[in-house]
């Protein structure tokens, strides 16, 4: 663990492991694990960099605000049907850090939910998506995210969403099926959301009472620019701890060798 671990991160993750102490610096060793251990996802964060750019440029992503009952909510589509635009991993660092930048805003929350709008989504996208990054992402969602899941919604499912399943599902963990909700394009969202998510909470484009996704996302686009010292503060962090393990590790190595070294001398 980072001695530059902060108060409110700390209280992120007592707060999603239930308040339970042993829970909570098992989740804390996992995060940094995964991030050093995953640098395709959680390195070069930089809002304006090319890559993040392009996301941004072809795909929707939003923090909307919380519920009633305090969840945050995470919104997050193609912005067009030109499957060449996407690209898989870029897009899992993009939405990684769209997570980060709602928990920071947000800070300890009771859970947490995300919206997959699939609209524009085709067959074609499918064709790009890699199985090893599937897995890399779900571990983190599943052992390693300092917020309780609530819910997924997938709004507007397409047709072939069973191909989708077959893919993602050896990745979820146990329980993690009963939190998906599909809701087909004909669906009144109005009412179908309104029990978890109220009006208040949801954009125009769903009957809502906010702005369109369009609007929300150029102002969240904007947000994340402002995060930018927040990202390579971040990056630092666990590049920090990176460094840790590794002169731990020397620190270790040194002693075995000069346990090695005592052990092999001759007494008379």
């Amino acid at each position: 663990m980072p001695s530059s671990i902060t108060d409110q991160q700390l209280a992120l993750f007592y707060r999603a492991c239930k308040m339970d102490f042993d829970t909570t610096r098992t989740v804390i060793e996992a995060y940094f694990e995964h991030k050093r251990c995953t640098p395709e996802h959680f390195s070069d964060r930089d809002p304006l960099s090319p890559e993040v750019q392009q996301c941004l440029d072809n795909q929707i992503y939003v923090c909307l605000p919380v519920t009633p009952s305090g969840s945050s909510i995470i919104y997050h589509r193609v912005a067009n049907s030109t499957a060449s635009n996407y690209c898989f991993d870029n897009a899992i660092r993009t939405y990684l850090m769209t997570m980060d930048a709602c928990l920071y805003r947000c800070g300890p929350r009771p859970g947490i939910i995300f919206l997959f709008d699939m609209a524009n989504v085709s067959i074609f996208h499918l064709m790009r998506v890699n199985i090893k990054s599937i897995k890399k992402f779900f571990h983190y969602v599943n052992y390693c995210l300092p917020a309780q899941l609530d819910e997924v919604h997938i709004l507007n499912a397409v047709r072939f969403f069973d191909k989708i399943l077959m893919l993602i599902k050896p990745f979820i963990r146990e329980g993690g099926l009963e939190k998906i909700v599909l809701h087909r394009a004909t669906d009144d969202y109005e009412t179908i959301l309104k029990d978890k998510i109220p009006l208040s909470c949801l954009p125009s484009d769903f009957g809502g009472e906010l702005e369109s996704v369009e609007e929300l996302h150029n102002k969240f686009r904007q947000e994340l620019v402002d995060l930018k010292p927040y990202f390579e503060a971040e990056e630092r962090q666990w590049s920090e701890s990176d460094v840790a393990i590794e002169n731990k590790g020397k620190m270790d190595q040194n002693k075995n060798e000069e346990t090695a070294v005592i052990d092999s001398l001759e007494f008379d």
